[in-house]
C-alpha cells in the first residue's frame, strides 16, 4: 500500500493538552460544541502518529495541524510545512488519517453505510455513476467522490455532478476539470473497502503526470 493509514475511536482520545502544540491548543479552544472539538482532536491524533511513526518524531506536539486561510488543513514540523501528502476524514464516533511519502496526492473519507432515499443519490450522483442502488454501493460511491474532492483540495466549492467515479475510475468535468489540469492531471487511483465494520473508506491518491489527459 503507498499510503498509511491510522483509525481512532473518538471515545477513547487521551487529553488535548499532551498532544497539541500551543498554536492548536488556541485554535482548539475557538471550537464551541463538543462534537466538532472531538472530531477535531481525534483527527489530528491520529495524523500525529503517523507523522511521529514517519519522521521519528518523540513527541506528538512536535507536529503542527494548523489551518490554512483557505480552511485546509496543513502540517508543520519544526517550523516548516511537512512534505508529507495526508489527509483526515472522521464519521459517526470515529476518524481516520493517511499519510503518503510517496503520492504527492492524497484523499480520504469514511461513511457509515445506511439507508439513503433515492431523491438523495439522483440529486448527488450522476446517472452514469449509478451503476448499483444498494445501500453498501451507494455508500461506497459517496467515499469516493470525497475522497477525490479532497485531493483536488476544493472543499465543497465543486458541483458533484463534475467529479464522478464510475466503476472505480475517476472522471472531472467543468470546473473539476481545470483544477484537475492545474495540478498536472496526475494519474489517479481509488481504492474502497469496509475499513470498519458497518462502514465505507475510500482513498484517492496520485502521483505525477497522466499521460496527457
Amino acid at each position: 500500500m503507498s499510503y498509511q493509514l491510522k483509525v481512532v475511536d473518538l471515545s477513547g482520545l487521551p487529553p488535548a493538552d499532551g498532544m497539541l502544540s500551543q498554536r492548536e491548543r488556541a485554535f482548539f479552544e475557538t471550537l464551541r460544541f463538543p462534537k466538532r472539538r472531538t472530531e477535531w482532536l481525534g483527527g489530528r491524533f491520529a495524523l500525529k502518529q503517523l507523522a511521529a511513526e514517519a519522521l521519528g518524531l518523540t513527541d506528538l506536539r512536535q507536529a503542527e495541524v494548523l489551518p490554512h486561510e483557505s480552511g485546509k488543513p496543513v502540517l508543520w514540523v519544526g517550523g516548516a510545512p511537512c512534505p508529507l501528502a495526508f489527509s483526515i476524514t472522521h464519521s459517526r464516533g470515529y476518524a481516520v488519517a493517511a499519510v503518503s511519502k510517496t503520492n504527492r496526492f492524497l484523499g480520504i473519507d469514511l461513511e457509515k453505510t445506511e439507508h439513503r432515499i433515492e431523491a438523495w443519490a439522483n440529486g448527488f450522483f450522476h446517472p452514469s455513476e449509478l451503476t448499483d442502488g444498494g445501500d453498501a454501493f451507494l455508500t461506497a460511491l459517496w467515499t469516493q467522490k470525497e475522497a477525490l474532492v479532497k485531493l483536488l483540495g476544493t472543499g465543497l466549492s465543486l458541483n458533484s455532478y463534475d467529479v464522478r467515479c464510475v466503476n472505480g475510475r475517476p472522471q472531472f468535468f467543468g470546473p473539476a476539470l481545470d483544477v484537475y489540469n492545474a495540478i498536472g492531471a496526475p494519474e489517479i487511483s481509488v481504492q474502497t473497502c469496509g475499513l470498519i465494520s458497518g462502514f465505507m473508506f475510500s482513498a484517492a491518491y496520485g502521483n505525477g503526470v497522466s499521460g496527457g489527459r
